[in-house]
């Protein structure tokens, strides 16, 4: 009898577990995610179309990702990938929904991976004494991805919306051997770079900002991450630091709504890009039609992008 309790209770345990097992799956997958099951030895041959859900763990901490595989990918073939960094309070899944890389992958064919930040957030602090390195972990999901995908070294890039700008900007200082290029929206150059950066070579910098947001003020100012440079002085440190020549300038608008300004062929084939957004606030570019329409900024990233491969 005693013997037939413990079996029962043990049956009752784990049908409960597979139906928590079950919700949970069931959830991911009616979100458009499938669960990256992890392996002690990933192959890049068992990578499926689509959006998956992944983890990894840095520092003793658990670290989550969600990363598109476009149905062009083959393991024999190595392709580019751009890590896409949430802005504060959210999450890769949101980014993944809202900012339409993923049609795009699938069009150019690219894989995008779009980390998440613990607690919503991304860590911009060079404090030896900060208790999250998000640039470590940055390295470290590098390090994890060519594992288990067939990854062009030569073309990873960086691109942050809002406090994921941000951290684009500081990985610029301090990962420019391994990130080819880098895109920052609604984000500028926090002022503790500006006599910390220790980029190793030249780097591609894309950023696009509204005139009016409240939130990234274009004139610069204090935040809550810390002191933050102007739209314009952060723009002209990377000139400065890429020594751009002014007589290369290429100035258009797109249309009464953007402006975008070009420095090309600065030092080593390097850029600099300014999308300005004239009379907008806090937000991604999508494009749209009419005339009040916007510059798609996942298409103008990745065409940024495209010219600028680690040499």
């Amino acid at each position: 009898m005693i013997r037939f309790q413990t079996t029962l209770t043990q049956w009752v345990l784990l049908l409960m577990l597979i139906g928590i097992s079950t919700g949970c799956r069931n959830q991911a997958t009616a979100e458009g995610f499938q669960s990256l099951t992890p392996v002690s030895k990933p192959s890049r041959s068992t990578a499926r179309p689509g959006n998956e859900v992944g983890s990894l763990t840095h520092k003793g901490q658990p670290r989550t990702y969600v990363l598109h595989t476009p149905k062009s990918y083959r393991s024999d073939r190595p392709l580019p990938i751009v890590i896409a960094f949430h802005g504060y309070g959210s999450q890769g899944k949101d980014l993944a929904a809202s900012s339409g890389l993923n049609d795009l992958a699938d069009q150019q064919g690219f894989l995008v991976v779009y980390p998440d930040g613990l607690d919503r957030r991304w860590n911009l602090s060079q404090s030896l004494f900060s208790q999250v390195d998000d640039v470590g972990f940055v390295s470290a999901l590098i390090d994890h991805l060519t594992q288990i995908r067939a990854v062009d070294s030569r073309r990873i890039y960086a691109m942050g919306v809002s406090n994921g700008g941000f951290l684009v900007q500081r990985l610029a200082c301090e990962s420019s051997s391994r990130i080819a290029a880098f895109a920052s929206v609604v984000a500028t150059l926090p002022a503790s770079l500006q006599t910390n950066c220790k980029a190793s070579r030249p780097v591609s910098m894309l950023m696009t900002n509204g005139t009016d947001d409240r939130k990234v003020p274009w004139q610069g100012g204090r935040l809550s991450y810390g002191e933050i440079l102007s739209v314009p002085a952060s723009i002209e440190f990377w000139q400065q630091r890429n020594q751009c020549s002014t007589k290369s300038r290429i100035k258009r608008a797109v249309n009464d709504r953007v402006d975008i300004d070009r420095h090309p062929n600065c030092q080593a084939g390097s850029e600099v890009e300014l999308v300005t957004l004239k009379g907008v606030g806090h937000l991604f570019p999508r494009g749209g039609s009419g005339p009040n329409s916007l510059i798609n900024g996942s298409e103008e990233i990745w065409t940024f992008f495209q010219r600028h491969p680690l040499k």
